[in-house]
């Protein structure tokens, strides 16, 4: 067994809901500490997977996803040939990582960011180098992740926006700082919150085709509300498509990922439906912690991490009244998914109130 291996720690994943109710006491629980959307997925989609016949069952899937794929390409504009699907963008980051590392290479990310970078580089026996976010805003300090690449550096992450602080770089400043890498570093953008972005440009989706050296990463399992469902894709040109290709396993996705996840990218008023009420709801809680001068970034995506201090404290006061958030990133700054608008109307005063026990 690898040596990196054996010191790895289990993901720990939430306790289910009924678990949670009965261990507190609680009839309502929300459910905001994974990201997830409350509206769920389109109806579409259910339609869609129950009209599958059992017949399938005995069969492999479509091992290329063709209407998923070609669903996909139509809605972001790119060659279905630069489109490499996964189980959710977890396996796209394995086999990213499986790919492009080696035991002697070098991985930038900023810091914070998604932790599940770092855990596949370690894997692999590569070293992560964590540059750290720009403290006032939490923004990327792209002129401290140049200086950082050397001549091991072989691949860099980018969550845009950044989970956990769901701040948004813009598309000229990513393209900026991906004109000045070598062709040999790899620029990883993980988009899997992009869709939740009300600015304009909020993808470099389009750059794929301008740079060898660019992997654009999506998700289903968060605007599209189909987080149960494991769908991700990644957009890249060869030689990286076709290496990846060969390194997935070649029936990954069964016919009902590729069936409902057909029908969610067709449900695009759905999509936007939703979204437009996250956006509506996280104006309004942002606005709240402004008004009460809390410490926070301002955040693109569904959810917002906020400096509370003891993080632990707050958490657990948070849960004990019906709300569970993340406080397991950083020991002072925990990250609250938005949940429905009743929800946050509850979370705004128990969170006060967590702060002041």
């Amino acid at each position: 067994m690898k040596e990196t291996v054996k010191k790895l720690a289990a993901y720990q994943a939430e306790l289910p809901e009924e678990v949670v109710k009965a261990k507190y006491g609680l009839q309502h629980l929300a459910r905001l500490s994974a990201n997830e959307s409350v509206y769920g997925p389109s109806p579409k989609v259910g339609e869609a997977v129950r009209a599958v016949s059992d017949d399938v069952l005995g069969y492999y899937p479509d091992g290329q996803a063709t209407p998923l794929r070609e669903a996909v390409a139509d809605l972001t504009q790119v060659n279905p040939e630069n489109l490499v699907f996964g189980v959710g963008a977890d396996e796209l980051i394995q086999l990213l990582t499986r790919t492009i590392l080696t035991p002697e290479s070098e991985m930038i990310v900023p810091d914070p960011t998604f932790g599940e970078y770092a855990l596949h580089a370690e894997i692999e026996q590569a070293t992560t180098v964590k540059v750290p976010v720009k403290p006032d805003d939490g923004h990327v300090d792209f002129e401290a992740m140049l200086a950082a690449i050397t001549n091991q550096t072989t691949m860099i992450w980018l969550a845009n926006p950044n989970n956990p602080t769901g701040v948004f770089e813009k598309t000229a400043d990513i393209e900026a700082f991906l004109t000045k890498l070598p062709s040999t570093v790899t620029l990883v953008v993980d988009e899997a919150y992009y869709d939740f972005v009300d600015e304009p440009d909020a993808t470099v989706a389009p750059l794929v085709s301008q740079y060898k050296n660019l992997v654009v990463l999506r998700t289903l399992s968060k605007a599209y509300g189909l987080a149960n469902l494991r769908i991700g894709y990644g957009i890249m040109q060869d030689p990286l498509y076709t290496a990846m290709q060969a390194v997935r396993l070649p029936y990954n996705l069964s016919t009902y990922q590729i069936v409902g996840g057909t029908a969610a990218i067709l449900d695009q008023d759905y999509l936007e439906k939703n979204v437009a009420a996250f956006q509506s709801e996280r104006t309004k809680f942002q606005n709240f912690l402004r008004d009460e001068g809390l410490t926070f970034y301002e955040s693109q995506a569904n959810f917002i991490w906020i400096k509370v201090g003891e993080t632990k404290k707050v958490g657990q006061a948070l849960l004990q009244s019906g709300y569970q958030v993340n406080d397991r990133l950083n020991s002072e700054w925990i990250r609250i998914a938005l949940g429905t608008p009743d929800d946050n109307e509850g979370l705004k005063e128990a969170f006060l109130a967590a702060l002041k026990d």
